[in-house]
């Protein structure tokens, strides 16, 4: 794995400092390329062919690339290119992608499997091809202001270029949701590339195109096949994407939660390659600890397994020393202080690449809220005029707020804005929320749906297929997919996601739904796979999530980061989340998340604003 920058014009001292940002995701090796138009850097974490082969930037003919990524399946497309006269002189996947775009053009990546984010500069026609894989594994963000150009694999090394204003629009989205979405990023004019787009940029015209390149939604075509074939089938195609992600020249070790996704990912590891490493990381919290769980799987399938127990002064230390080094915009998964620990165990292992399985909740119905917002929105749509209610809510909203019900003001937002619903898309944008209308305390403007095209075309085969797909493009690539890669770059490791192989996720666009959810049951088609490696009480159990004791920690020692992260800001007014702190000091039940997101906020800005 690794890092790269770039931009329109030649300075090296400006490259020189964006890499140092970066330069943890590759401490193996370091290299640039410049002329009058165009400057490019590489830092490189060895994977594969450890040698100096694999250097970047790397040169053929009129193409020069910088990459970041794993192409899983190089060797069959090396073969293929052999046959076509090209001979290589490495084993990197680096070569054999830049000499598919020599041969292919952009149609190369139909070929590609495998997480990348890669800048492809042509001599030629002087322009920039910039791409990012299909579910958005790989970071990739971008500036243009109709004159410069600049590229990087994160946003700390863009702020090396100049300092950008804080976007608006992008911090309402991170106080609504807990992560920004779409293309935007916390600094304004600053873009992420969307996954699954190529961006080609023109040096000598100064124009810029984006292209999508593919769609989940092209798939949706249901195969009438029997559950035994289509459980057969969907146990090949998991091996087949499971195995490709031990191409490596170094140890990889997988994260083992003990639930559906890293059980079935660890069990078909160790069917096939034995003596796996599997990572876990529990809590004395014994309502959030996962780790006996996972130690009964290790245990079944004969792993080399390591346990850590994570408490909360380890917690708090991560918190102020590392967390926002880890994530350079505000980013409130409070999951990402255990999956930072998991990842600094596993290279204190000796472990280079981790597999994490993420992607099982999108692709075959895992969330709880799925089920949950389904059945409350069929209640919602028996309730005649419920609009009314909204504004009854709104009106009687003073009084009803002194009722002493556990987190009652959060409760009566989520209603007011659930009875003024109408669609399944508000719905549920209604229960993702933390901060809602009260936003606007805050001095922001409520961020407006996302997604709905994704939202409509789901819903026609079921609203909690609707729900999936939002996740899909919205939750998994902003937040779950930028939490592993940032706590496993940070070490200095390489994590990859099995679960989101392309042919995987086609794979799954041809199940039928209810295969996916049946009968109260989530994930049913694969826990029927699942059910040929484990015994069945270690599969039908309540789901956990990888989350921390937020609220019981912050009950005691984290309380005091509160007081001391809660003066005032230029940006944001903090009259209303400081009468929540006084709330919440007085011991009454108030939306922690709230509390959270206005802390994370305020510790990234006094580290990057």
């Amino acid at each position: 794995m690794c890092g790269i920058v770039g931009y329109n014009f030649n300075n090296a001292a400006l490259l020189d400092e964006m890499l140092q940002t970066i330069h943890y995701r590759g401490p193996d090796d370091k290299g640039v390329y410049a002329n009058d138009s165009i400057s490019l850097g590489h830092v490189r974490l060895s994977i594969l062919d450890l040698s100096s082969h694999g250097h970047q930037p790397m040169e053929f003919e009129n193409l020069v690339l910088i990459y970041n990524g794993e192409i899983y399946n190089f060797k069959e497309i090396r073969k293929e290119l052999e046959k076509y006269g090209y001979s290589f002189i490495s084993n990197s996947d680096s070569e054999v992608l830049l000499k598919a775009f020599h041969k292919w053009g952009k149609e190369c990546v139909e070929k590609l499997r495998g997480m990348f984010a890669f800048a492809l500069y042509d001599k030629a026609h002087q322009k920039i091809t910039l791409c990012r894989d299909r579910v958005g594994v790989k970071p990739l963000y971008y500036y243009f202001d109709g004159k410069d150009f600049v590229f990087a694999s994160e946003l700390r090394a863009l702020r090396k270029y100049k300092k950008f204003p804080i976007d608006k629009v992008a911090l309402a989205q991170f106080f609504a949701y807990g992560y920004i979405t779409h293309d935007r990023s916390i600094f304004e004019g600053v873009k992420k590339l969307l996954p699954a787009h190529f961006l080609e940029f023109d040096l000598k015209n100064k124009k810029l195109t984006l292209q999508n390149y593919w769609k989940y939604e092209d798939y949706f075509k249901i195969a009438a096949k029997s559950e035994e074939e289509i459980i057969d089938e969907l146990e090949e195609v998991l091996t087949e994407g499971i195995k490709y992600r031990m191409v490596s020249d170094v140890d990889v070790g997988v994260f083992l939660s003990g639930g559906v996704d890293s059980s079935l990912v660890s069990a078909i590891l160790q069917k096939h390659y034995g003596n796996i490493h599997t990572f876990t990381i529990g809590f004395k919290e014994q309502k959030y600890n996962e780790a006996l769980y996972a130690k009964k799987v290790a245990n079944h399938i004969q792993s080399n397994h390591t346990e850590y127990i994570l408490g909360i002064n380890e917690a708090k230390e991560i918190l102020l020393e590392k967390f926002h080094e880890i994530y350079d915009e505000p980013f409130g998964d409070s999951s990402g202080i255990p999956t930072f620990l998991v990842s600094r165990i596993a290279k204190e292992n000796g472990v280079k690449v981790v597999l994490s399985a993420d992607g099982g909740d999108e692709l075959f119905c895992g969330y709880e809220r799925y089920w949950w917002s389904y059945h409350l929105g069929k209640k919602l749509q028996k309730i005649p005029a419920h609009k009314i209610f909204a504004k009854a809510l709104h009106a009687c909203k003073p009084c009803l707020s002194k009722i002493p019900i556990k987190n009652i003001e959060h409760k009566l937002e989520f209603l007011q804005e659930l009875f003024q619903a109408d669609s399944w898309a508000q719905i549920y944008d209604a229960i993702l929320k933390n901060y809602r209308e009260d936003m606007r305390c805050l001095g922001l403007v409520p961020p407006s749906n996302i997604s709905k095209d994704a939202f409509a075309f789901g819903e026609q085969i079921h609203p909690m297929q609707g729900m999936m797909l939002w996740d899909f493009y919205n939750y998994l690539p902003n937040d779950i997919l930028v939490k592993v890669d940032r706590a496993t770059m940070i070490n200095s490791i390489e994590g990859r996601e099995p679960l989101l192989d392309n042919k995987i996720i086609e794979y799954s666009a041809t199940i039928s739904f209810d295969l996916k959810y049946r009968n109260g049951q989530s994930k049913y088609i694969l826990k029927k796979v699942l059910e040929r490696y484990l015994p069945k009480e270690l599969i039908y159990r309540k789901k956990m999530g990888f989350g921390i004791p937020m609220f019981e920690w912050f009950r005691s020692d984290l309380a005091a980061l509160f007081e001391r992260y809660f003066y005032e800001d230029e940006i944001i007014d903090m009259e209303y989340p400081r009468a929540l702190l006084q709330s919440f000091k007085e011991g009454r039940y108030v939306n922690v998340n709230k509390l959270w997101f206005v802390l994370v906020y305020k510790m990234w800005k006094e580290r990057y604003y």
